[in-house]
């Protein structure tokens, strides 16, 4: 299946040679999807094994027509965290997000690699997804060097998902949908669903219900031949 297509307006178009620097760098952007398709073709057939096995969790690995896939070019307006743990003198500056010069932090998962992404789709009136939310601060605690969350709201008005990450807490980057484009991209059916993206770009894993901090584990750590021994590589390994 081929990826995606590209927005023109995203950059990741090829663009004629020369011409202005903005023009260049869309350009470039472009490249590094590319290549991305290409190192992760790779791992392709693990990948489309994994998708088979079953999880221990109350969630369940589903298929999907994503996996072994680059990733859908998921960006937008963050609804979360408040501006003032974005801009905090840089300290603590969130993997994928740029403020722009309107002074609006958006997402970008793109520049989020190289890391493990765990894009998961929620609604503050989804019970499962308060009860998952604690393992997702697991995880993001336990990849702080070299992973990150990214939640996007799944059938919610902006201002309840808002309401439930001040509720519950979370440090990591929420994406507004207002117009669902990311649930009908990544074929979301109801929440809570979890993608695990690799390093590469590519769609590893994907779970319909409530997961556990050890699901995406266990398939990072296969990916990584790493399943008999250490839990997870340790920084500067």
């Amino acid at each position: 299946m081929t990826p995606p297509s590209a927005d023109p307006s995203s950059g990741d178009l090829p663009a004629p040679s020369g011409g202005d620097p903005n023009t260049r760098a869309r350009r470039g952007h472009g490249w590094v999807r590319a290549a991305a398709v290409l190192v992760g073709l790779a791992a392709a057939g693990l990948i489309a094994v994994l998708a088979t096995q079953d999880t221990d969790s109350g969630g369940i690995r589903a298929a999907s027509p994503l996996i072994g896939e680059l990733v859908p070019p998921l960006r937008g307006e963050l609804i979360w965290p408040p501006a003032s743990f974005l801009d905090a003198g840089g300290a603590h500056a969130l993997p994928g997000v740029r403020i722009g010069p309107d002074d609006v932090a958006r997402f970008d998962i793109d520049t989020a690699s190289p890391r493990w992404v765990l894009v998961n789709f929620f609604a503050s009136w989804c019970v499962p997804c308060e009860r998952e939310h604690p393992a997702l601060a697991e995880w993001a605690a336990r990849h702080s060097y070299d992973g990150v969350v990214v939640a996007v709201p799944f059938g919610d008005r902006t201002e309840d998902a808002v309401a439930f990450y001040e509720r519950l807490g979370g440090d990591w980057s929420v994406v507004d949908d207002p117009d669902s484009r990311w649930a009908v991209e990544f074929g979301v059916l109801r929440p809570p669903e979890s993608f695990l993206i690799t390093p590469d770009g590519i769609v590893a894993a994907r779970w319909q219900g409530q997961i556990s901090a050890e699901d995406p584990d266990a398939v990072i750590e296969l990916l990584l031949g790493t399943a008999s021994g250490d839990a997870s590589p340790q920084p500067g390994s």
